[in-house]
């Protein structure tokens, strides 16, 4: 059977959908998701019924491949299945979707529903259409006690990038109980002024999650934030986690802070690679005939890697002081 030939008409596709044999059932639902027409809907919507999981879960892929604004309220339906795999599929699909025009069945959902999964869900999938009427239902799901709701409303907000917002995100970024909210709510402060953003990330780098205080170092680099080097040295040195000391290493070269060069030189005795080719590119950056005594002692390195990197800066900042 094919659902391009003219013999395959919706009729009988959705009579084969009443076959005992959930195999048959299945080859439709395949070859109509490998049709990819928005004419099959009904077919698919009646698939999301089938007493066979595996048979919903193929009218989920169909869905899926069709995509646009008329796959949106079937795959809201398809939230809540009874099959976990089925609801999973169906969320990924939503926050994959994204057709504006899709938003306003999403935002309808959402102010129906009671239940965690399904909440964050659509707002998962609210997130990438940048749509202004998620903002007001976004700030209400910031007061839910569940963290993953939170988490996903503040996403919302990051990807609108509305000033207004700015407050609510500074006191979860400083303040929420989970880091996973924090961590989102650094991440979703790129709209806010610099100096805003800076106090934040310098606040975060106390913070007990780590994944925070990497993110944090990150920020403070990128903003190129030069009142964070003495603090950044000091993660740089003594936290306890590699990526962390990875990123403030990071950020210490793009600051080229030159107190920091023993703090980073350190760095190159440490156990993960990583860490030592980013301590590298940090000293090629700061320069110094300090720094290159230090990448003098990285042609021992036991990471090929790491060798070669060492060797082509110090090659370059040789040849820099000799013109110099």
């Amino acid at each position: 059977m094919s659902v391009s030939s003219q013999s395959a008409g919706l009729e009988n596709l959705q009579a084969l959908l009443d076959s005992p044999d959930a195999a048959v059932r299945l080859v439709v639902l395949r070859e109509v998701a490998d049709a990819c027409t928005p004419e099959l809907l009904p077919v698919i919507e009646r698939a999301l019924g089938d007493a066979e999981a595996e048979v919903r879960l193929e009218a989920v892929t169909a869905l899926d491949a069709i995509g646009g604004a008329e796959a949106v309220a079937p795959l809201i339906r398809a939230l809540g299945d009874a099959d976990e795999e089925v609801r999973d599929l169906a969320a990924k699909a939503l926050a994959e979707n994204q057709s504006p025009e899709g938003a306003p069945a999403l935002l309808d959902a959402l102010a129906r529903s009671v239940d965690v999964w399904t909440i964050a869900a659509l707002l998962e999938a609210l997130k990438p259409l940048r749509s202004a009427n998620a903002l007001q239902p976004a700030l209400h799901w910031l007061e839910h006690a569940d963290a993953a709701v939170r988490a996903a409303a503040v996403g919302v907000i990051g990807y609108l990038r509305l000033p207004q917002a700015v407050p609510e995100l500074l006191q979860l970024a400083a303040a929420d109980t989970s880091p996973a909210v924090r961590l989102a709510a650094l991440r979703a402060l790129v709209s806010a002024p610099q100096e805003a953003v800076a106090q934040a990330a310098l606040k975060s780098l106390g913070d007990a999650e780590w994944t925070i205080r990497a993110e944090a170092a990150a920020i403070l680099g990128r903003l190129r934030h030069a009142a964070a080097a003495d603090t950044l040295t000091g993660l740089a040195d003594f936290d306890a986690q590699w990526q962390v000391r990875e990123q403030a290493v990071e950020a210490l070269g793009v600051l080229q802070h030159k107190p920091a060069v023993s703090a980073i030189g350190r760095c190159l005795e440490a156990s993960v690679s990583n860490l030592r080719k980013a301590a590298v590119i940090a000293l090629g950056k700061i320069g110094g005939r300090s720094v290159r005594l230090l990448l003098a002692t990285v042609r021992n390195d036991p990471d090929a890697q790491v060798r070669k990197l060492a060797g082509q800066l110090l090659e370059r900042l040789e040849q820099g002081a000799a013109g110099g």
